[in-house]
């Protein structure tokens, strides 16, 4: 059989190669799979899965597939069958828009190729297996090897590369990245009316062109870049960085409406790298892909006035590799239904839990600065500008209900000191015993109290760690530094667990206050301390365990989708994407996912440029307000670290947080706690949100009055009516 399917690039070309596939499936694949493919379906592939919904067809030389939805006749190709003119795709293109799969190899000096099975000396030894095959794929040349296993399921396609499985033999090169299907969807410029999804802040359309304003392709790490690798996160203070991608999401839609499908990273995302190519930029096609990352080239210094040299980590990334491609078809296929399908598959992971709370008011988040500090001649003194006391008299001067209360700066010398191990306040602000009674006074209105914790941030100069043995180490051996609010390292697991533990059980013994976890929620990074090293899948599954079992309630600041299943709040929940060039429009893929199952609060309104703007953005993808407040005049801030809060005193925004909070809660009120059931754009700038209980929110964003029969939506407005739908 491995003689049989000993493919080389030459032998694809020829009639010798679909004999020897044939012949290959009646072997290795049974008789009943060898029949003759349909007329819409080359000669070369062959059925090898069935079901009530798909029909798999697989290609032995390349190990692209095909695959035929019954539901609508639809036929999706995982590659390019064949090459036209204008597609712009030489030697090397042409073979990874043929391949199910590629793959990126370093060699001993550092330098990354890539090659495809279509170009590349191979054998591929495949075998049946329950609705699929499994293809061993050994690239000879460099030595590697590893297993693709690819199987048809309920929903769609199911691609696994185990960990187990892959084998370096070479001592002259090593595997960097494995590229998964990179062309299945794939679409010649505006050739199909359809468009990308990409998971870039709430969600971002990339609509089919042949051309793009764009230079270079986009790449982007699921879950931020590793710390691990980079050792140092890059800060600007005038710059605002891009908010990394935290669910490895991605879809294509043929036509919305038509046909589409998601693509779902199951296990690995944590060194996925999502991929996308907008038409005009190398080739003529609209296509992404997730790649997984096996190892990477560093810079490691080798004396201390910057020389140095780039090698390759030593020790392979490990983790087995899952990816789901759920296809959907007639209404289902648009962005809403791909956030529907992501929203099934959490729920049913055990991912997503539903919102069951019964207060029929929207929340409001008002995060609360405790204090700072501030240095005068050679000590610190502490500048208070909201005590437990004055927290009770702004919550009774708002009359607000279900208010999301959040104290940051709690801690003895305020926000840039270290967090406790133990429940200890700055003693100007109040006692525990104040601090317990402000969170039953707030429970009993309907609302929470959380305190403010970055577990993993070592605060930068700051006691109460020790950085010879405490912080996480980079693979070039210095300590890991960051910027979350203020400037730091980042703890190992072990000191992280030890910290929050002690904290955690002193709070629920003595106050029935949340946490509000902010880093931890977001940053993920390695760490390469030889005593007790750690890989980012492996802090996943340490950060979940940890946190289910913290008993605080739990809201966290843009958590990552592996928390989706723990926190019971979403902080600072994007109104947008980033704004990159070649993307067409932001869409609430994001909160559709999230809508019924967890309430979700904005960035402060304060801080707002365009405050008019960000509201109607909270009204149309349901997202509830927030603010930051002190009692005390901003200005008393300016010489601490928390200068960056630069207008916050609640004399100046009482007003306004009463005013907006009851516009807002007249519109989403009525549907609170529901999902969101569609999402369509009426008119230019006129956008219509629908729940599931047929309420339906309707936004004008411009300076016109929309009308349409009794409907009529004021300019810069927001209207609540009963769906048609």
């Amino acid at each position: 059989m491995a003689n049989l399917n000993r493919l080389y690039p030459h032998l694809t070309k020829l009639a010798l190669g679909t004999v020897l596939w044939l012949l290959g499936v009646l072997l290795a694949v049974g008789p009943a799979h060898a029949q003759t493919p349909p007329q819409d379906i080359p000669a070369s592939y062959a059925l090898v899965a069935d079901n009530e919904t798909f029909e798999m067809y697989l290609d032995s030389a390349t190990l692209a597939f095909k695959l035929r939805d019954k539901r609508s006749g639809y036929l999706w190709h995982s590659g390019v069958d064949e090459k036209l003119e204008e597609d712009r795709l030489n030697r090397s293109w042409l073979a990874f828009a043929q391949s199910g799969i590629s793959i990126e190899y370093l060699d001993n000096r550092a330098i990354n190729e890539r090659t495809s099975i279509a170009n590349a000396e191979h054998t591929l030894d495949i075998t049946a297996i329950d609705q699929g095959v499994s293809a061993q794929v050994t690239f000879t040349e460099f030595g590697i090897s590893f297993t693709v296993i690819l199987q048809l399921e309920t929903e769609g396609v199911r691609v696994e590369i185990p960990a187990a499985s892959i084998s370096e033999t070479s001592p002259n090169y090593r595997l960097g990245q494995i590229y998964v299907y990179p062309f299945l969807g794939a679409a010649r410029g505006s050739s199909i009316d359809g468009y990308m999804l990409v998971p870039d802040g709430t969600g971002s359309l990339i609509h089919f062109a042949d051309t793009t304003r764009a230079q270079n392709m986009f790449y982007g790490r699921y879950y931020g870049e590793d710390l691990g690798m980079t050792a140092v996160m890059p800060y600007d203070p005038l710059v605002t960085n891009p908010a990394p991608i935290g669910y490895p999401v991605f879809g294509i839609v043929h036509g919305a409406g038509e046909n589409a499908f998601i693509s779902i990273v199951d296990q690995g995302a944590a060194y996925g790298e999502l991929q996308v190519h907008p038409a005009g930029i190398i080739t003529n096609f609209n296509f992404l892909y997730t790649s997984f990352i096996y190892a990477e080239p560093y810079f490691q210094a080798t004396n201390r006035s910057g020389a140095g040299v780039t090698i390759v980590q030593r020790n392979r990334n490990n983790f087995d590799a899952v990816v789901h491609f759920r296809f959907l078809t007639g209404t289902d296929a648009d962005y809403v239904g791909m956030a529907h399908s992501y929203q099934q598959y959490l729920v049913d992971n055990g991912r997503l839990h539903p919102f069951s709370e019964s207060n029929p008011n929207i929340g409001l988040r008002l995060e609360v600065l405790g204090g700072d500090k501030e240095q005068v001649l050679f000590w610190n003194r502490f500048v208070p500008m909201t005590t437990i006391s004055q927290i009770g008299d702004i919550l009774n001067g708002l009359q607000l209900p279900n208010p999301e209360v959040i104290y940051y700066g709690w801690q003895p010398y305020g926000a840039a000191t270290m967090p406790p191990t133990t429940l200890t306040l700055e003693g100007s602000l109040g006692s525990v015993g104040d601090l317990a009674n402000l969170t039953d006074q707030i429970a009993a209105n309907g609302g929470h109290l959380s305190l403010y914790l970055d577990p993993q941030m070592a605060y930068f100069r700051e006691s109460g760690y020790t950085a010879r043995t405490d912080l996480a180490m980079a693979i070039t051996n210095i300590d890991t530094e960051g910027f979350n609010r203020t400037y730091g390292s980042y703890f190992t697991l072990d000191v992280l667990s030890q910290r929050l533990n002690s904290l955690s059980s002193d709070m629920a013994a003595r106050v029935n206050s949340g946490l509000a976890i902010d880093g931890m929620s977001w940053m993920l990074y390695g760490d390469f301390r030889s005593s007790a090293p750690l890989n980012r899948e492996q802090a996943i599954d340490a950060y979940q365990s940890l946190l289910s079992e913290t008993p605080q309630r739990l809201g966290m600041y843009r958590p990552n989708d592996y928390f989706f299943g723990l926190a019971q709040a979403y902080y600072d929940m994007p109104i947008g994407d980033n704004g990159y060039i070649y993307t067409s429009e932001s869409v609430p893929f994001l909160p559709i996912v999230l809508a019924g199952y967890m309430p979700y609060y904005g960035a402060a309104l304060n801080f707002s440029s365009d405050q008019q703007g960000d509201l109607l953005r909270h009204v149309e993808f349901g997202i509830y307000p927030s603010y930051f407040i002190t009692h005390e005049p901003t200005a008393n801030i300016l010489n601490t670290r928390s200068n960056w809060i630069y207008t916050s005193s609640y004399e100046q925004w009482g007003d306004e947080i009463r005013t907006t909070y009851q516009w807002l809660n007249a519109l989403l009120a009525p549907v609170r706690g529901q999902a969101i059931s569609a999402h369509t754009q009426l008119a230019d700038g006129v956008f219509a949100t629908t729940y599931a209980n047929g309420q339906q929110i309707i936004v004008n964003y411009t300076d016109q009055l929309y009308v349409n029969g009794a409907t009529v939506v004021p300019a810069q407005d927001a209207l609540l009516v009963e769906s048609s739908l």
